[in-house]
């Protein structure tokens, strides 16, 4: 988890370029905002994606290299 603003978002940290990201979309589920992280060895994008029950929520995939630079990244998207 990564505190940032009033959010407490999750950040789901995975070995390969893939994976279903169980635990997050249900983190989501119940969550109040619509802002998730993925670390991961793929490339940096974002995309908008939905849980299995529809809630709507945008996904930050990040490279392992740019951890360091999440909050600067996440003040960039608002």
């Amino acid at each position: 988890m990564l505190p940032y603003e009033d959010k407490l978002i999750p950040v789901e940290v995975k070995y390969g370029a893939s994976g279903r990201l169980r635990s997050l979309h249900m983190f989501m589920d119940a969550a109040s905002h619509n802002l998730a992280i993925r670390v991961y060895s793929g490339a940096i994008k974002v995309e908008d994606l939905r849980t299995q029950s529809g809630k709507s929520f945008r996904l930050i995939s990040l490279p392992f290299y740019l951890v360091s630079q999440v909050e600067k990244i996440l003040d960039r998207l608002d």
